[in-house]
């Protein structure tokens, strides 16, 4: 697999001094972050993670087995994507997507992002993840319903059988990953020490940002932005998120 397919960079800078990698949310492409490569600070690239079954990958099967999912992007960031300081942002699905690759990059290179930005889901190991459970075994139509209660999904796109047909199978595939998920914390040392800034929507359920502070001996932060669940697609908070980001590392 041509690694373009899976890491989208639609703003190329190979001056920039960091790389922001972006995992997205369930059901989710990378065109949605590539985006942010045009406002972010001239000091970061964005690239997007593609997943199977969507996007450039739209005739890759989609695939709900996260090892197999995390073992691709990690072999080919270590393999290509090494040449810079790395940071991760993951919201919902894509924060513990995020949190794997933290894991499995510091495991097989010694390096850890300089910062991870996550947002919109309890930790891994919190009894509240488990919580928001979608029943992989619901029709099509159920499945609508649950995704028009978490908001972020046009309209027009919910009620439209054709692309519907398109979606709901990298949907339930991501689902079926999610449920399947799961990380024991150690009693030792916190897995990462990295700094963690948690963002989430005001509207959103509550998570369990006080575990994701548990997995992390740097520094960790939580901002609160008004909104639902896909507070992150309404245009003054993904500015102000890509502002945060860039003053970060101005």
């Amino acid at each position: 697999m041509a690694c373009e397919r899976l890491m989208n960079c639609r703003f190329k800078r190979p001056s920039a001094l960091y790389r922001l990698i972006c995992l997205p949310w369930a059901g989710g492409g990378s065109s949605f972050y590539a985006g942010w490569g045009k406002l972010m600070s001239e000091n970061i690239e964005v690239v997007g993670v593609t997943l199977p079954g969507r996007e450039s990958r739209f005739n890759d099967k989609c695939c709900d087995d996260m090892e197999e999912i995390l073992t691709d992007i990690t072999n080919t960031i270590t393999s290509q994507y090494m040449d810079k300081p790395f940071i991760l942002w993951g919201h919902s699905m894509g924060s513990l997507l995020a949190f794997e690759l933290a894991c499995r990059l510091k495991s097989q290179t010694g390096q850890e992002p300089k910062k991870m930005y996550l947002s919109g889901i309890s930790a891994p190991h919190s009894p509240m993840r488990k919580k928001v459970y979608i029943d992989r075994t619901q029709t099509d139509q159920q499945f609508i319903v649950v995704m028009s209660r978490l908001g972020g999904t046009p309209k027009e796109v919910l009620e439209n059988e054709e692309m519907m047909k398109i979606f709901l199978p990298c949907i339930r595939a991501d689902y079926t990953m999610l449920d399947g998920f799961t990380f024991t914390k150690s009693d030792g040392l916190p897995p990462l020490s990295c700094p963690i800034s948690f963002f989430d929507g005001e509207d959103d359920s509550k998570h369990d940002t006080e575990a994701w502070r548990s997995l992390t001996s740097g520094q960790f932060s939580l901002t609160m932005m008004p909104g639902g669940h896909f507070y992150l697609r309404e245009l003054n908070n993904m500015r102000a998120i890509i502002s945060h980001i860039s003053r970060d590392f101005a």
